[in-house]
């Protein structure tokens, strides 16, 4: 079970997951946190919220992909995404949401 990365209600088994692909500035080293969830602080919003760390051999990694927020709607990922694009002490930006 994932919890909305925006609203922070839990998203039930079964319901749509909808990811925000991010690619974090230079210098934050998160290989520790590989294939983990941990909080992130957005400032803008003076609150921590679950940011998915892939693992060394995902395929997200593979891609580039430094991190993945859960949202329960495309709602609450435009709003995670204009939030993510004033927060650039962490993040350079958002990334194509798709993993080919």
């Amino acid at each position: 079970m994932f919890t909305c990365a925006w609203c922070l209600k839990k998203i039930k088994e079964g319901k749509p997951v909808f990811p925000l692909i991010v690619e974090l500035i230079d210098g934050i080293d998160l290989s520790e946190s590989k294939g983990k969830i941990i909080q992130v602080d957005l400032l803008t919003r003076d609150m921590s919220v679950p940011l998915i760390v892939p693992g060394s051999n995902s395929i997200a990694k593979k891609h580039g992909t430094d991190g993945i927020f859960a949202l329960c709607s495309e709602e609450c990922a435009d709003h995670l995404e204009d939030t993510i694009s004033r927060e650039v002490s962490i993040f350079k930006g958002v990334k194509d949401n798709t993993l080919h």
